[in-house]
């Protein structure tokens, strides 16, 4: 008997040790699950931080360049345009895409006092073959041109922005 004892003993021990276990078990989870609740504002700031890194930098990136050329303009990010017209025509364009020969040659007489819709075309058929702007057919057979999405793109990566 004495031997039945001892081993019901050592059946309630297994037991409360297990039901010990189980406890802690649970005790462990519910701590991983605090832990997970505290970080999780902690990686929230981390994210928060990397954004503002990366604002701080455009910035810098672009007062580098307003100190080099004087300006943030779309022809910093054409340096192959030379021409001072054709300069002036990608700026029109991306302030108003859309427009017409005789609306971009009245922008730039605006701007520079005189320009010519011959001369217009001629930079604009230039512009088109170096992928600098693109036509589209307007209503009532007018084209119509805009900066390409090209030129776009390389200015919204200038700016540090996303499209």
């Amino acid at each position: 008997m004495a031997e039945e004892e001892e081993e019901s003993e050592k059946e309630d021990g297994k037991a409360a040790l297990r039901e010990e276990i189980a406890d802690l078990s649970e005790k462990v989870a519910e701590l991983e699950e605090a832990l997970r609740a505290a970080t999780r504002p902690l990686g929230d700031l981390m994210s928060q931080l990397d954004g503002m890194n990366r604002i701080t930098g455009n910035y810098f990136r672009l007062m580098e360049l307003y100190h080099k050329k004087g300006s943030i303009s779309p022809e910093a990010v054409l340096p192959e345009l030379k021409d001072p017209i054709a300069i002036e025509m990608v700026k029109v364009l991306f302030e108003e895409s859309g427009l017409n020969v005789s609306e971009i040659t009245d922008r730039l007489r605006e701007r520079r006092g005189s320009a010519s819709r011959t001369i217009v075309r001629e930079r604009l058929s230039q512009m088109m073959g170096d992928n600098i702007v693109v036509a589209e057919d307007g209503p009532h057979g007018v084209t119509r041109y805009s900066i390409s999405e090209e030129v776009s793109d390389r200015w919204y990566r200038l700016l540090g922005l996303r499209r």
